[in-house]
């Protein structure tokens, strides 16, 4: 998928009023770790993803657009919660539909610094590379500026 020209920055949400676990626990976030790598290697280029406490950022692309981005978001929250069974966690309660954000080939570096540079924001990490629950697995396709390295 070089160069997938259809370009995606979605945001999946825990429902914060119904959950109180958290995706970033060890068990849960290698949950998600598995999800989102199998999803890399198969399905579509990731750009970035990270896995926050409550809500997980996936910037992607793919060769084809999608007929409805909240039903592959949905796709991606079942995915999850069956990696959950596996391992005998309790699935979590998830906001329906997800969080779309528009990005371009122009916009696509800026886009994924700021989601890798999430939890240092947040003040989970004085830096990225010390969380856990994050990747740039495919590189950035032809065309797309070049960003500024993470703090």
């Amino acid at each position: 998928m070089p160069g997938a020209p259809y370009l995606y920055n979605v945001t999946i949400m825990l429902n914060r009023g119904s959950e109180t676990r958290r995706l970033t626990s060890n068990s849960h976030g290698q949950a998600v770790v598995e999800v989102i790598t199998h999803l890399a290697e198969k399905q579509v280029d990731v750009y970035a993803w990270m896995a926050m406490p409550d809500h997980i950022h996936l910037l992607f692309g793919r060769d084809e657009p999608l007929d409805d981005v909240d039903t592959f978001a949905g796709r991606v929250k079942r995915r999850i919660d069956k990696a959950f069974e596996r391992r005998d966690l309790h699935k979590l309660r998830w906001l329906d539909g997800c969080t779309s954000y528009p990005v371009t080939l122009e916009t696509l570096a800026r886009a994924r610094d700021h989601i890798i540079a999430n939890p240092v924001r947040g003040q989970l990490v004085s830096k990225t590379e010390n969380w856990p629950y994050c990747g740039t697995p495919a590189p950035l396709p032809a065309g797309a500026k070049r960003g500024e390295p993470p703090p």
